[in-house]
């Protein structure tokens, strides 16, 4: 989707299709393409350079598809399943492949414009792509967010089973971060539900038990509760983990009269 102008000398068409051929290795797959429909010039062909060939615009989609976990159907009128011969790829009626030109634009001007304008940028210059941002989801919202929207709209005990939904199916890829922290920033955003913030906290520290800032938070929302022995017994375990912590060490003390 994106190079800078003189790594494409003979036409725009790596501008877009380069970055996401070399990440997802694409050239390298064989193209479910027969030989008559590999001959056969693209339709219309907005954003895209139009003197492209069927097999480099395939190339192209098969990269888009990739980088936001998708299928073909997303935004071209077929049958999933049924040989391309079948599919309607000229067809606008689907409004996600409207959505997709849009977003070729948005790429091609950052790329084209935007970076390619900054003083003294480093080489080789990194493009931006679809994978930049969608890592293999077709919505690039981070984890935080789906958990602190799914509990203002559905409640905590929908939100922390979706977490596990996501962590089940996308663990060990790059389409959401499972670190310690994107929990802890969803339970600040939360901060004002102290028990969807305590159980999300309680999530993290599941998932992450050596996490000394979840530990930490977790003994504020008690000590906020009253719960002081609980507190103290989490202050302790983060402190074992990060002794240099001012913040629990000062908490400690207030909470045990410094001893």
């Amino acid at each position: 989707m994106s190079t800078t102008a003189r790594r494409a000398p003979r036409r725009p068409v790596s501008r877009f299709s380069l970055p996401l051929v070399l990440a997802f290795g694409c050239l390298a797959t064989p193209l479910t393409l027969t030989g008559q429909e590999a001959q056969e010039a693209p339709k219309n062909l907005q954003v895209l350079p139009k003197d492209m060939s069927r097999r480099e615009v395939f190339q192209v989609m098969r990269g888009f598809a990739l980088g936001l976990g998708v299928r073909c159907t997303t935004c071209h009128v077929g049958e999933e399943g049924q040989p391309f011969s079948t599919y309607d790829f000229a067809s606008d009626d689907k409004a996600m492949k409207r959505k997709a030109r849009e977003m070729l634009k948005m790429v091609g001007a950052i790329n084209g414009t935007y970076l390619a304008e900054l003083p003294n940028r480093r080489e080789p210059n990194v493009g931006v792509t679809c994978v930049t941002c969608h890592r293999g989801v077709r919505r690039p919202e981070p984890i935080q967010s789906i958990v602190t929207r799914t509990v203002e709209s559905d409640g905590v005990d929908a939100a922390l089973a979706k977490y596990r939904e996501l962590r089940d199916q996308y663990y060990g890829s790059a389409a959401y971060d499972f670190t310690d922290m994107p929990l802890l920033d969803a339970a600040e955003a939360l901060r004002d539900d102290a028990d969807a913030t305590r159980r999300v906290l309680e999530l993290n520290l599941e998932f992450n038990p050596n996490s000394a800032p979840t530990l930490f938070a977790l003994a504020q929302v008690h000590a906020d509760a009253g719960d002081k022995d609980q507190a103290i017994d989490l202050l302790r375990r983060s402190l074992e983990i990060l002794p240099e912590n001012p913040r629990a060490q000062r908490l400690l003390r207030e909470l045990t009269g410094g001893l």
